[in-house]
């Protein structure tokens, strides 16, 4: 190996010793002084624009906010002992409209609404000036029909690779592990927990990288997810089909979020006033943009359920249940990023705001504006009534201004005419008035529950750290797509050359489902051999390959993989001799216990076959080993 020198100028002397550089005439120096400033402006500007550049490219490579699939249940019918419901239909439809109005140019937004709509809810649409949305009866039928229906629209994307949500949510009622659905031939009709999350595995084998989110109204919801095997199931019912048990293996590996109104023993409620279930308006608010506390236009999931539970539990006593995708609660539930129709409050006056149709109902949603906290709402287009109730000051009174919301384009609130709301005796303004109390209803009137103060990111800090307190560890690759590995390894030395072999390596593998994964490693290892000319031996491998994985408890992962590939098995007594390519296959086994937030340790078995040339042939090596590491996925 040739050795390149480093050359470094100095200036010439002279022979009494004198640099030559001092016979350079002040104009030659003036010129030099004059490059020199020209050269550094050069590099600043060209500094300049290697930043804006970078910038830009940081910009450009900002995650695409998701296509939407949305299917809606609204079911307003009750059974045995249940009542029937008044505001199922409403609570779908608002829904409906809400995730129809996130279409945009740049990402598509498919809606399915399964509601039976009476003739009060039509009724409120039509004065609102709003169209009924396409929509058929809410079935059991019905329902798996649309699933299949998303699982073919996901099939044909034209960008398979693109981000796609999923979205169910069901406002109805809720026995212990299903909700009712509307009954075709039997006198109840039902879907489990089991049949949901089967259903989602099922559309998550056709797109891979679906994030799927289910969000229901209804009573002992927790119920859905919660209860498995012993009395639990045989109380399901007849609809736990053979062909639902045999997919929870895999409908369990999915990563899906969750938030329900109750736990498993509580109620849900309306509120006749809202005209909606109180969990819907509330969850309606907090996906539209009210629950993004840092105001950073993605709604994470500890953001919403925080805001579910501030809002909720504190009001009506109803505790909402919820379960993060992965355990993560900073992963997204919506994402406003590049959405433009949309009522801007950042520049409002601070207090509690309520959005309805410009008639009255439906309600779209409500948000308690801070003082400094930036506030922006994601609402389909249309004409809406904004009611201001103050920051609660008793003697102020609410405000009402009338927007109207344009496709593809923002309303500041800062900017519109607003008026004293009053009532008008048949309803209109009533919930204007009722936003003037912080009671949450007007002297004499009905009490309303409302958003009663700022919702902070203080609340999804303490969600966060009482949720990270009483949890058990994320599983560090149940939902990561790539995770990173170091570690140590001890075998035999290899063509029987006696003693053992340290070795270091450095491991990356990608997740390609919920079971298999592709794998690459490089591993340097070094021996002593103490022979009549002591040497050392050093091997350099690179491997790729893949495996299979299976979770066999909470945090702990079993593996299998083979890899193949090879590298340089050199030997160093002085000079350097050896094989610079060797073949190599290996084979083995590794377990991975889960520590926190995406940490694991990791230890295994290998068995390496090495094919290394000595005197002209090559000879097959084979050695056990061990390896102990640290892995972490992300």
């Amino acid at each position: 190996m040739q050795m390149v020198e480093k050359v470094t100028t100095e200036p010439a002397c002279d022979a009494q010793g004198a640099s030559a550089s001092e016979s350079v005439t002040p104009s030659a120096r003036k010129d030099g002084r004059k490059g020199r400033v020209r050269k550094r402006r050069r590099l600043a500007s060209a500094l300049v624009v290697l930043l804006a550049t970078a910038a830009s490219a940081r910009t450009r490579a900002a995650p695409a906010a998701p296509e939407i699939y949305a299917v809606v249940i609204g079911y307003n019918g009750g059974g045995t002992g249940l009542p029937t419901l008044r505001f199922a239909d409403d609570d779908a439809v608002r829904f409906a409209l809400f995730f129809s109005g996130l279409d945009a140019p740049d990402r598509s937004s498919r809606v399915w609404l399964l509601s039976d709509l009476d003739a009060e809810t039509t009724s409120g649409l039509a004065r609102a000036g709003l169209s009924v949305p396409s929509h058929r009866s809410p079935t059991r039928a019905a329902l798996f029909g649309v699933f299949d229906e998303v699982g073919r629209a996901l099939a044909a994307r034209a960008h398979p690779e693109a981000p796609v949500a999923l979205y169910v949510l069901y406002a109805g009622h809720g026995l212990k592990g299903r909700i009712l659905m509307k009954p075709e031939e039997a006198p109840e009709a039902a879907v489990t927990g089991r049949e949901l999350r089967a259903a989602v595995a099922e559309l998550a084998r056709v797109a891979p990288a679906l994030r799927s989110y289910l969000f229901f109204d209804a009573c002992r919801s927790q119920s859905l997810f919660t209860e498995r095997g012993g009395d639990g199931v045989a109380e399901l019912g007849p609809d736990l089909a053979a062909a639902a048990d045999a997919l929870e293996a895999r409908a369990s590996a999915v990563t899906i979020g969750v938030l329900t109104a109750a736990s498993s023993g509580k109620p849900a409620g309306e509120v006749s006033e809202l005209g909606a279930g109180y969990f819907s308006h509330v969850l309606a608010s907090g996906l539209a943009g009210a629950a993004d506390a840092d105001g950073d236009d993605v709604v994470s999931f500890g953001e919403l359920a925080a805001f579910v539970a501030f809002n909720t539990e504190r009001l009506t006593g109803q505790r909402p249940w919820f379960s993060p995708p992965g355990g993560d609660l900073r992963a997204p539930a919506m994402d406003h990023r590049g959405r433009r129709t949309r009522l801007d409050l950042s520049a409002a006056a601070a207090g509690r705001y309520l959005i309805e149709a410009a008639p009255g109902r439906p309600v779209f949603a409500e948000a308690w504006k801070g003082d400094r906290r930036p506030l922006r709402l994601s609402l389909p287009p249309g004409r809406y009534r904004v009611v201001h109730g103050g920051s609660g000051d008793s003697a102020a009174r609410p405000s009402r201004a009338d927007v109207t919301l344009v496709a593809g384009a923002p309303a500041d609130l800062a900017r519109v005419a607003w008026a004293e709301a009053v009532t008008d005796g048949g309803g209109n303004g009533q919930r204007g008035a009722d936003l003037g109390s912080d009671a949450g209803g007007a002297a004499g009137g009905p009490e309303v529950p409302v958003f009663s103060a700022a919702f902070t990111p203080d609340v999804v800090s303490t969600l966060t750290a009482g949720y990270d307190a009483g949890r058990e560890p994320p599983a560090p690759f149940g939902h990561a797509r790539n995770t990173v590995e170091v570690g140590l390894a001890l075998g035999a030395a290899p063509l029987d050359l006696g003693g053992s072999e340290p070795e270091v390596w450095l491991g990356y593998r990608r997740s390609l489902g919920p079971r298999w994964f592709a794998a690459g490693s490089l591993h340097f290892a070094r021996s002593s051999q103490a022979a009549a000319e002591p040497y050392t031996l050093e091997r350099g491998t690179a491997l790729v390959g893949g495996g299979a994985r299976a979770w066999v408890m909470p945090r702990l992962e079993l593996a299998a993989l083979v890899l193949g590939g090879g590298g340089p098995v050199l030997r160093r007594a002085g000079d350097v001799t050896g094989d610079w390519f060797a073949p190599c296959v290996a084979a083995g086994i590794d377990a991975s216990l889960a520590v926190s937030g995406g940490w694991s340790v990791r230890a295994g078995a290998r068995y390496l076959v090495q094919w290394i040339a000595v005197d002209g042939a090559r000879r097959a090596s084979g050695e056990p080993r061990g390896e102990l590491g640290a892995a972490f996925a992300f």
